[in-house]
């Protein structure tokens, strides 16, 4: 089976790069260019951090003839930018000629196309989740929105943090979990065997985009 290759513009902490490489296929492989950000999740300092040119001096740095697809991977900037989600895909798609997936359009895709309830659980402050909800055409099936707040991508990256904080036990619903940077592949089976729902992240969502995509 002809192996497929992705390109990945990642921020720098690369505090989560399993979580993606955990849902790949065995022919699919990822090349990840990794930019420059804080790690700050305080919304003045991400809004600047989806700047274009940088990213793509980033995407430069990869063996481009390989490539099959590009996805961008930076959920908080690019919601805080306005127009920022589909115009980073075309420009991308543009400049390099490859097809280009913004990890923000998968996961409003996936919502949209939910047939059942949905409890959304943003690792962000109230800014950043109202800013991405106002891009959601119908919210008839969102049930409940919580907010974890979190300061930094460490404690995102903290999976005994965010268990602590979700009280998991009391969501009846599907579970989304927004953001690039979560990690739930640790837990999503565990809740999955006691709860009876499934849990998603955005980066298992774009995986199982590109992944239908490309086959």
């Amino acid at each position: 089976m002809k192996k497929k290759y992705i390109g990945m513009a990642w921020p720098s902490d690369g505090l989560n790069d399993s979580e993606y490489w955990k849902n790949l296929p065995k022919n699919f492989e990822l090349l990840i260019s990794r930019y420059k950000v804080s790690g700050s999740l305080k919304p003045n300092i991400l809004k600047k951090e989806a700047n274009l040119r940088r990213i793509s001096r980033s995407l430069e740095t990869l063996n481009l003839k390989k490539i099959n697809i590009l996805i961008l991977c930076d959920f908080a900037s690019s919601v805080l930018n306005k127009d920022y989600i589909e115009k980073s895909q075309l420009y991308f798609k543009k400049k390099f000629n490859l097809p280009c997936i913004n990890i923000v359009s998968s996961t409003l895709n996936f919502i949209e196309n939910r047939k059942k309830n949905i409890s959304i659980i943003s690792p962000y402050n109230k800014i950043i989740t109202k800013k991405f909800l106002s891009f959601i055409k119908d919210k008839s099936r969102i049930t409940s929105i919580s907010n974890l707040s979190f300061n930094s991508e460490e404690e995102i990256d903290d999976t005994n943090s965010i268990l602590k904080k979700l009280k998991l036990n009391t969501y009846k619903n599907d579970l989304l979990f927004i953001g690039g940077g979560i990690t739930i592949s640790s837990f999503s089976k565990l809740y999955k065997n006691k709860y009876g729902y499934n849990v998603y992240s955005s980066p298992i969502i774009l995986i199982d985009d590109v992944v239908t995509l490309l086959r």
